[in-house]
């Protein structure tokens, strides 16, 4: 018996489709991890400091450029997740593409280069035998993830961006 398969046409839209749904999750999990290390950064300045070394911390933030940098990196933190959601939303059809792909990108560009030197220092501290993973700590990984979802989210959005806007702007 012959069973008759469905249409190209349908195939593709189910393909555009998972692909657009798996997009607005990229999104979605970037917005969250930008959400969630800025509280880190606001919790950190205001003076608590969970899954750090507290004495360390309070040591480093009580030099002023180091506070002063913690703040920076929260606020950009909050300014990232409309920047991660923008491409996924209704409302960011309002906001020019060339702003929040210039801020995208700058973002997954620093984050990336955050990721990849600390694999080249964890790589050296190996090569020279001084490699702990107790020394390696939960934000690496987090790095790693951000950098991963921010640079994927950015890619896969930049395809959906070009399809909303008709370049006007």
């Amino acid at each position: 018996m012959l069973t008759s398969s469905p249409p190209r046409s349908s195939w593709l839209a189910a393909a555009e489709q998972a692909r657009q749904h798996s997009g607005r999750w990229l999104a979605y999990a970037a917005a969250l991890w930008a959400a969630v290390f800025a509280v880190f950064h606001i919790i950190w300045a205001a003076g608590w400091y969970p899954l750090l070394d507290a004495e360390g911390a309070r040591a480093a933030f009580a030099t002023p450029w180091k506070w002063t940098f913690d703040v920076v990196v929260a606020a950009m933190c909050v300014i990232a997740v409309p920047v991660a959601l923008a491409p996924v939303m209704s409302w960011g059809r309002h906001v020019p593409p060339r702003l929040i792909f210039t801020l995208a990108t700058v973002g997954s560009a620093l984050l990336t280069v955050r990721a990849v030197a600390s694999v080249v220092q964890i790589g050296y501290f190996v090569a020279t035998g001084r490699f702990r993973l107790a020394n390696v700590g939960i934000w690496e990984p987090w790095f790693y993830l951000g950098a991963v979802l921010f640079g994927l989210s950015t890619w896969r959005s930049r395809r959906d961006w070009s399809q909303r806007h008709d370049g006007s702007r």
